[in-house]
This record gives C-alpha cells, sequence and structure tokens, in this order.
C-alpha cells in the first residue's frame, strides 16, 4: 500500500486534468498533497489527513480519497476508511484497482464485524441532505455513521426536492451504502381563477358563453407558405465565423491529444505502482507525458477562450 501513495506523486497529472481551476490553487493543492506524503512517510498520520484534504478542497481529486484511507486505517479507524475508500471508488468509477480497494473494503468489515457494527454510508445526488435515523437527525450527506445490526428508518430531505424515507435493515457483516439520486419537488398546481358557476340568462334560455374569460384562436393558415417565404428573403443572412472555427477545432484536437497523454502517464503510473520495468524510467515517462498533458490542456483552454471571444467578435464585422 505504501507504494500506492508514492506512486501517486504522479497526482499533478490528475490536478492538471481535472475541471479547471486558479492557477494558483492547483500549486498549492500539489504542495498540500506532497506534504501529507511526507507525513505519511513519517508515519504522522493524523497530521498528513489534514493536508490532503486541504489539497481536496482546493482541487478535488479521486486519488486524495484514497490516501485518506490509507492513513484511516494506520490510524485504526475503520469506519472511517471504509467511507473514504467508497469515496474514491465513487468518484474514480473506473479505476483500474477497483477489485484491491474493494478487498481492502472487506477486510476492514471483517474486523469491524467482531465489534458487532457497521458503518452505514449515506450519498445523494445532490449532497447536502438532512439525515434522520428513527426520527433524530445525525448529519448531512455525504455521511457515515455506526450502527449494530438492526432495523432503522431513515429519511432524507433537502429544499426543493421530493423527500426520501425508507426502512433499512444493518447488519454485522457488512456496510450499508445508500447511493441516492434526489428528485426535485414538483410545484404546486394553480388555482383556477375562473368563476365557478357562470350567471344564468333569461328564463327559459341558457347562458351566454362569457367571451372575456376565453382566449381568442389563432387565426387558421396565419403562418401559410407566403408568410415562410417573407421570413427567409427578409431575415439577416449568419455571417460565418471562420476564426471562431479554427480556434474551436484547436481546442478540440489540443484536449484530445492531451487526453491521450494523460492516459499515457496514467499507464506509466500504474507500471510503476505494479513494479513492471525499470522505475526511474517509468517515472520520467509519467512525469514527461504529464507535462505535455497539461501543456496541451492549457493551449486547448486559451483556444477555448479565445473562440468565445471571436463568436461575439466576428459577429460584429
Amino acid at each position: 500500500m505504501m507504494r500506492r501513495l508514492l506512486a501517486t506523486l504522479i497526482l499533478a497529472t490528475v490536478l492538471g486534468a481535472s475541471a479547471p481551476a486558479r492557477a494558483d490553487d492547483t500549486a498549492e493543492a500539489r504542495s498540500r498533497f506532497r506534504e501529507g506524503a511526507e507525513l505519511y512517510r513519517a508515519k504522522q498520520y493524523r497530521e498528513a489527513i489534514s493536508r490532503f484534504e486541504e489539497a481536496y478542497r482546493l482541487k478535488p481529486a479521486a486519488a486524495i480519497h484514497y490516501n485518506v484511507a490509507q492513513c484511516r486505517e494506520k490510524l485504526g479507524e475503520w469506519p472511517a476508511a471504509i467511507r473514504s475508500y467508497h469515496d474514491y471508488l465513487r468518484e474514480a468509477p473506473e479505476a483500474n484497482d477497483r477489485a484491491v480497494v474493494r478487498a481492502a473494503i472487506q477486510k476492514l468489515e471483517e474486523r469491524l464485524s467482531a465489534t458487532g457494527a457497521q458503518p452505514l454510508l449515506v450519498y445523494t445526488d445532490p449532497p447536502g441532505a438532512e439525515v434522520r435515523i428513527d426520527g433524530r437527525a445525525r448529519g448531512t450527506s455525504p455521511f457515515h455513521l455506526v450502527l449494530p445490526p438492526g432495523s432503522y428508518e431513515v429519511a432524507l430531505a433537502l429544499e426543493g426536492y421530493e423527500r426520501i424515507a425508507m426502512e433499512i435493515a444493518m447488519r454485522s457483516r457488512a456496510a450499508h451504502v445508500l447511493d441516492l439520486q434526489l428528485r426535485p419537488s414538483q410545484p404546486a398546481p394553480v388555482a383556477s381563477t375562473a368563476p365557478a358557476t357562470q350567471p344564468s340568462g333569461p328564463a327559459g334560455q341558457p347562458p351566454k358563453p362569457d367571451l372575456a374569460l376565453r382566449a381568442a384562436p389563432p387565426a387558421a393558415g396565419a403562418h401559410d407558405a407566403a408568410d415562410v417565404g417573407l421570413s427567409a428573403q427578409t431575415a439577416p443572412r449568419e455571417k460565418r465565423r471562420i476564426y471562431t472555427w479554427i480556434a474551436g477545432g484547436t481546442a478540440v484536437v489540443a484536449a484530445a491529444v492531451g487526453g491521450y497523454y494523460g492516459w499515457s502517464a496514467r499507464r506509466a503510473e500504474s507500471a510503476l505502482h505494479d513494479g513492471d520495468g525499470d522505475a526511474n524510467a517509468n517515472a520520467s515517462d509519467a512525469t514527461s507525458r504529464a507535462r505535455r498533458a497539461n501543456v496541451l490542456y492549457a493551449v486547448a483552454g486559451s483556444a477555448a477562450a479565445a473562440g468565445v471571444t471571436l463568436f461575439f467578435v466576428e459577429k460584429k464585422f
């Protein structure tokens, strides 16, 4: 496991290729991550967790959850370690070490079974839902709590979304995971403003319709072929944005090539982790490809920004 954490120092690739962020935030996140790795090597696991979590707040990356789980496991905080491992798998659904991580989770669950309790993990999309267990507020999602075996009423509530309530059965052998998609609540029906009854007409005659309350239907054939032809002749012709397309194409190509280098860097990192080939060569290759990927992502971002600017500039000329 130690080799896995050291190998994730190539996190510069992940931090550079994920969602856009300010350059100073990215640099600070890398610094915090390296500090966490050094503290882990020094067996200062609590301080390492603090640095890793600071790095995640600055620049979210799934690999950080893995390292936090490693620290939690070293500290004997098994329920929290299971939570961090699940966080990692949830944010990296196609990670090539999923089987290894699931085996680590199972090992921790076996240790916890001797204590007679297991963690309940609650995830919601979107997050931030209030979690109530047997009517008592216990926190907000994402959330975990250790519970003994038994049946529990779980209720989730978030403003603007439908409330969810269910009964779960906790077992002593494995953690219980709830991963729920919240549905927006339906707006209340609008009350009709039309009068319930129509005034009666003279005796023996049906009431006259209240024409003031009805909207006149559109005239038949209002949009006929002649109207369409007139619109086609008088509508201004869209100007071609040649340079916008060039900038957009450059952004797409740079992003695609950058993605290739990022993928190949991860493969080199995996080879380093598995001990295949020359470790120094693999580390150098991973770093080099990660650097190329970052440069290409920067080019893609600049080209995309230029394309947006040109889209509005060319429209005026």
